[in-house]
């Protein structure tokens, strides 16, 4: 305890501050207790602290399980997030595969299997999907 002395030189008002807060200051329980051993040699009793609201700091604590809370729930939500969309591309390659298939097949319908490999590209299926839609629309509206 001798490294605890710095707090005999503490007024009351820094004591209970100690005792209130030593979470939040990074203090352990050894110091807290120095500190309320400190106070009950100068007249206060542990009811007393108690009672006045000095012995722990509810809000602190309150905010100390929020943060973490925080902390897992977010870590979660990213962490869903990441394997949603792995998921989703996954999803979307195998969609894209079968629609690249169907594009082949159609135009070998046509009888036209050099339009299929140009007209079709995995990157850009979103984007020409539209157009490739209405094409091959067209398509089957001029087919015989």
């Amino acid at each position: 305890m001798e490294n605890f002395n710095v707090l005999d030189k503490f007024d009351n008002d820094k004591l209970i501050d100690v005792v209130k807060n030593y979470k939040r200051y990074g203090y352990d329980d050894d110091l807290r207790g120095y500190a309320i051993k400190l106070l009950k040699e100068r007249g206060w009793n542990e009811e007393d602290l108690k009672r006045f609201g000095y012995l722990e700091n509810p809000d602190y604590d309150e905010a100390l399980i929020q943060y973490k809370a925080y902390c897992r729930n977010s870590l979660i939500a990213v962490s869903v997030l990441v394997l949603s969309l792995c998921t989703l591309v996954l999803v979307y390659l195998v969609f894209v595969f079968m629609a690249y298939r169907n594009v082949v097949k159609f135009y070998q319908a046509l009888g036209r299997e050099e339009e299929a490999i140009f007209s079709f590209d995995l990157f850009w299926h979103v984007l020409l999907f539209f157009y490739q839609k209405d094409k091959m629309k067209e398509e089957l509206k001029g087919m015989r």
